[in-house]
């Protein structure tokens, strides 16, 4: 594709008229007529102004297909990596800008940014099947919305009613809060274990209430329980991979509390998908 081609494809994937494009340059829209049409082509001293305005680099105007980049990334700097790429991805696939934020590609991102630390969200709903939620540290992709296997939810299965009836029981909560925060802060990385009278004490429960929600921690598997041989002590180890899971539960219940819920129903074109 030429040059001119490419400004064109570019300028209309921007949201410019060509009119614009020409105001931003310093030249007319007669001229920008003429590059897209090929009848002339611009100066090559402006064609990076031209990248610039338009928000790609050079390789773009003159079509040099360009390999893709490759990352090598921690496991431990692997979650907040595909949050950022995430986050970016729906931005730079997107056309919505606000005027009252500089130009540059950085400023609005970091913007939109801290909008998703203040509270905001963005996402989408495509036309046909899919869904994504961004927030500041939480994110889904659903690739089965809209579609009819949705539809199976109305008929759980007594374990997946299970699951949501013990995490709706604050002790379950409590004792889980109390698993999480522990384990964490004790910056091991093997899964915690907490003996029974830990567990009454830090989350201030009755040995009954306490035995009753490690019995719905274990139907959960997020608690796995033995006896140490030594000590005679029943020790309960906290599953730090199925956690992840209820947890993700109660974020999810918490997004969908809030006032107001988080709603976009977009096209599949991507063309301003912002929930500000």
């Amino acid at each position: 594709m030429s040059i001119g081609k490419n400004i064109a494809k570019y300028r209309k994937a921007a949201g410019m008229t060509q009119e614009e494009l020409g105001t931003s340059l310093g030249v007319t829209n007669q001229a920008v007529s003429k590059w897209e049409s090929e009848v002339s082509m611009p100066d090559i001293l402006l064609l990076p102004q031209i990248a610039s305005v338009l928000g790609i680099s050079l390789e773009d105007i003159y079509g040099i297909a360009r390999e893709p980049a490759k990352h090598t990334v921690s496991a431990d700097d692997f979650p907040a990596f595909c949050h950022k790429q995430l986050i970016e991805l729906f931005y730079y696939n997107t056309k919505m800008r606000f005027t009252h934020i500089g130009s540059t590609d950085k400023e609005q991102l970091d913007y939109q940014i801290r909008k998703l630390m203040e509270g905001c969200r963005i996402g989408c709903i495509s036309n046909t099947q899919g869904a994504v939620v961004i927030t500041e540290d939480f994110a889904f992709a659903d690739l089965a919305y809209k579609s009819e296997s949705h539809a199976e939810l109305t008929r759980m299965t007594q374990e997946s009613e299970y699951v949501l009836m013990y995490l709706s029981d604050r002790n379950v909560r409590k004792i889980l809060y109390f698993q999480y925060i522990s384990a964490i802060r004790s910056s091991k990385e093997h899964n915690a274990e907490f003996t029974p009278e830990e567990i009454m004490h830090g989350c201030n429960l009755t040995e009954t209430e306490a035995n009753a929600a490690l019995r719905c921690l274990r139907e959960l598997r997020l608690n796995e329980v033995y006896t140490d041989h030594k000590t005679k002590t029943k020790k309960y180890v906290f599953q730090y991979a199925n956690a992840v899971y209820a947890l993700a539960i109660c974020k999810l219940a918490g997004l969908l509390s809030e006032d107001p819920v988080w709603a976009v129903v977009r096209d599949t074109s991507m063309i301003s998908d912002y929930a500000f």
